[in-house]
């Protein structure tokens, strides 16, 4: 080979997955595309198992004995990326954590709960926060062979299922939050269930260290593959090293791409198929522990009136003791606050369960009482009667929210 075609070799662009001018999703090469490939494949996870300087792996390329197809490190690091391209985000945060810069605060040049400034002297930003993309990530799984054509089968059968009206608690397709989608004709091409979760950690080792998780579990896998590590999707975890004072404002980034996805995402390439299809996905329900429950929903839980969460069960007051309690019925007015015994029927339960609906309307009383400038007390009053503190991003957005 001549030299003059030995430079066209080594120089020539790499050949990835992902092909943004084709699709805005990914796209799976062959198989044995990849084969042909495995060297660079190789030595890469040798390079960062190893944490190798970019000129020890230059001289490794050099090496006539070297199988690798991209001969110098950045066409291989190009290749590495496009091949597997987990899209990330960063957002502005506060230097000491409290909250991230988002929502209304996208303009703020200061934190307003703690005062530090958002920006260094040079103008860069103090703390960022890294966001993994739902998209990309729901891209690389659907777009293999083996786990796309699995979620693809899972998504038709849970449909199939819950057309069929089955009974049960078998899994997510019996519940009313899939029906109602479904019934409205939401769940159409490819939708994927997923479930967000969000709680607090402490890492060993590192006293006083904490931070918070955001992890989508794919409910529209099997139920033995869902459960698995490998499977979690990690969105973000906030920086720590303490507890942020507005954790509402770290998921508003996800909250954004959930609202892209619920109006559908062209472009997806999927396993077995052609033809592009349109991603969508749907949250079906939040698993958290009860603090981080109480500031995802803004419950004021046991300082409020209605001391269980997912019903309206709300109990007396007694000023003499300044305590409540949860009699079946009231000593006063001898209403009925609570009747196990038509819950068990199947009737119609006095404490009723909690809705969007009920929750968005509670959260309005509460905040048209702190628009208008009431007294704390009363606005104390209103949230332990109604046990809701305010608005909330997922289970009762402000107009403002809404309209966003």
């Amino acid at each position: 080979m001549e030299a003059a075609e030995a430079d066209k070799v080594i120089d020539a662009p790499p050949s990835p997955i992902y092909q943004p001018t084709v699709s805005t999703n990914e796209l799976r090469l062959p198989v044995g595309q990849f084969k042909d490939n495995r060297a660079d494949w190789t030595l890469y996870a040798f390079t960062v198992q190893n944490d190798l300087t970019q000129a020890s792996v230059a001289d490794l390329l050099k090496l006539s004995t070297c199988a690798a197809k991209y001969r110098t490190p950045y066409l291989m690091e190009r290749f590495i990326e496009a091949s597997v391209n987990l899209e990330t985000r960063t957002v502005d945060c506060c230097r000491n954590r409290c909250l991230a810069f988002t929502h209304k605060r996208v303009q703020q040049n200061a934190c307003d709960a703690c005062g530090a400034p958002r920006y260094k002297g040079d103008g860069k930003s103090a703390k960022q926060m890294t966001y993994w993309s739902l998209t990309s990530l729901l891209a690389h799984l659907l777009g293999d062979a083996v786990i796309g054509k699995s979620m693809q089968e899972n998504m038709a059968a849970a449909r199939k299922a819950a057309e069929r009206g089955a009974d049960g608690v078998h899994d997510y397709y019996n519940a009313k939050t899939f029906r109602f989608p479904l019934d409205k004709g939401l769940l159409g091409g490819v939708c994927v269930m997923l479930n967000c979760g969000t709680d607090g950690f402490q890492i060993l080792g590192q006293n006083g260290f904490e931070g918070w998780t955001i992890v989508m579990t794919l409910l529209s896998m099997s139920p033995d593959q869902r459960t698995r590590n490998k499977y979690q999707l990690l969105m973000a975890v906030t920086p720590g090293p303490k507890r942020p004072v507005d954790l509402e404002s770290f998921l508003h980034q996800t909250a954004e791409e959930l609202n892209e996805l619920a109006n559908g995402i062209p472009g997806l390439m999927v396993a077995g198929s052609t033809t592009p299809q349109v991603l969508t996905s749907a949250v079906l329900n939040f698993s958290t522990n009860q603090p981080g429950g109480d500031k995802l929903t803004q419950y004021k839980g046991i300082n409020s009136y209605i001391y269980n969460r997912l019903r309206l069960f709300k109990g007396v007051y007694f000023s003499a003791r300044n305590h409540v309690y949860y009699p079946p019925k009231d000593p006063a007015s001898g209403n009925t606050l609570f009747e196990i015994e038509d819950c068990i029927g199947g009737q119609k339960c006095i404490a009723t369960p909690r809705t969007a609906t009920s929750i968005a309307a509670s959260a309005v009383v509460v905040e048209d009482a702190r628009t208008a400038g009431r007294s704390i007390a009363y606005q104390t009053s209103l949230e332990q009667k109604t046990g809701i503190k305010g608005y909330s991003l997922f289970f009762g957005p402000s107009p403002a929210m809404s309209e966003a």
